[in-house]
């Protein structure tokens, strides 16, 4: 009897590890670990900073709506890791997350010189990363296959920013023929600015100055000596948090009348609201993502999200925010579609995704999908402007929510 009992536990417990294997993964009643790797130290903290207030969120989401329920309800666990704020500091961090952690799949990096430093690590151990980086270069049929890019391409960005001077010339005749740009010196600034240059030039804008910058600049009145003597109408510059403050704040005091039409980063979000104050208001930029794109306010919930991340965390819901919570949620379905918490299933998944609802519907247009290199096919930069110290959807048209105010 003894040795039947123990035939019946043993068949019991093998029938349990089918069940388990079935499922496509041993967390089926536990928790799924995912990461989040962003900047949380230096002077892009508060980059990673609003991309982990956001991931919080998505994972409060999804776990209070019953979890990854193909999986017999599992919750995801967040875990969060400083990126740095140099390359050799997110391999290092990736490497020891990848390392020491089970992981379905991260979100992450955010800065193109960190992601691209640390892909290798995520295509060694086999684990996919959503990212929010833009450089052209990340999605190419070289990156491995573990990369997915929601946000737009840097190249895209640049054609926005022409074809939104173009919009401004035909709606206030305003006559802008010559062109500055202004970039920091790294994958994410040359990629934006060729997409800028080559634009510029098919709308017969005159590129008088076309000029790089090292990321630690200090001082910003080098650079806007070089924009009055340019004779620029408009100022394209692609730039960080520190840097856009920096050339923003000698502008002011060059008392220059250059039109500037910011490349995304650090003009859109909150820090430069609070560098400026008043000031801030009438900056237009690109941007990967926008708290009042049409898609946001035509559903209700979405729209919620921005509310709750604004009172949870005292400022609007910024373009990391917005992106970091519909990577998290992209992540989350790509689970759900695997029935698995194997990364390599969970990144077949990804490959496979296209999305129209849920929390990843807040990256515009409304829809996630992406092509064989991990480019998001769907999603499109928009063009903001500061008004009353928040930035407004205000172009393309299709888009926008609020009407442009002559810059």
């Amino acid at each position: 009897m003894h040795n039947n009992r123990f035939s019946v536990l043993a068949l019991a417990g093998a029938a349990i590890l089918a069940v388990a294997i079935s499922n496509g993964s041993a967390y089926a009643a536990d928790n799924i670990d995912i990461a989040i790797i962003v900047p949380l130290s230096g002077p892009n903290a508060s980059v990673g900073e609003q991309a982990v207030n956001a991931a919080k969120l998505a994972v409060a989401d999804v776990n209070d709506a019953g979890g990854i329920k193909t999986l017999g309800g599992a919750k995801l666990n967040l875990i969060i890791a400083d990126a740095t704020n140099d390359p050799q500091g997110a391999i290092n961090t990736s490497e020891r997350v990848l390392s020491q952690n089970k992981l379905a799949g991260a979100y992450g990096l955010a800065l193109s010189p960190l992601t691209t430093a640390a892909l290798p690590a995520f295509v060694k151990h086999h684990v996919p990363v959503i990212t929010s980086a833009i450089s052209d270069t990340l999605v190419t049929p070289t990156n491995g296959g573990y990369l997915f890019q929601i946000a737009p391409k840097g190249s895209a960005f640049g054609n926005q920013q022409v074809e939104f001077l173009k919009f401004l010339n035909m709606k206030y005749k305003m006559g802008i023929t010559k062109a500055a740009i202004l970039y920091v010196n790294n994958p994410y600034g040359i990629a934006t600015k060729k997409g800028v240059e080559q634009l510029a030039e098919k709308a017969g804008l005159q590129i008088v100055l076309n000029s790089a910058y090292p990321g630690d600049i200090t001082d910003a009145s080098p650079l806007v000596s070089k924009i009055e003597q340019s004779g620029a109408q408009v100022l394209f510059p692609v730039s960080y948090i520190t840097d856009s403050s920096l050339i923003l704040t000698a502008l002011r005091s060059a008392n220059s009348h250059v039109l500037v039409i910011g490349g995304g980063a650090g003009f859109i979000w909150p820090p430069i609201g609070q560098s400026l104050g008043d000031k801030v208001n009438g900056l237009t930029s690109v941007a990967s993502w926008n708290l009042d794109s049409k898609n946001v306010n035509a559903d209700p919930k979405l729209v919620q999200v921005t509310k709750r991340y604004a009172k949870a965390y005292g400022t609007f819901m910024p373009e990391q925010a917005g992106e970091a919570y519909a990577g998290v949620s992209v992540l989350a379905a790509a689970i759900e579609a695997a029935k698995s918490a194997d990364p390599a299933k969970v990144r077949d998944a990804l490959a496979a995704i296209d999305l129209n609802n849920g929390g990843g519907s807040i990256m515009q247009p409304g829809q996630v999908g992406f092509d064989a290199n991990g480019a998001n096919r769907h999603v499109q930069p928009v063009m903001i402007q500061w008004q009353g110290g928040v930035p407004h959807t205000v172009f393309p048209e299709s888009v926008a929510t609020s009407q442009v105010v002559k810059p």
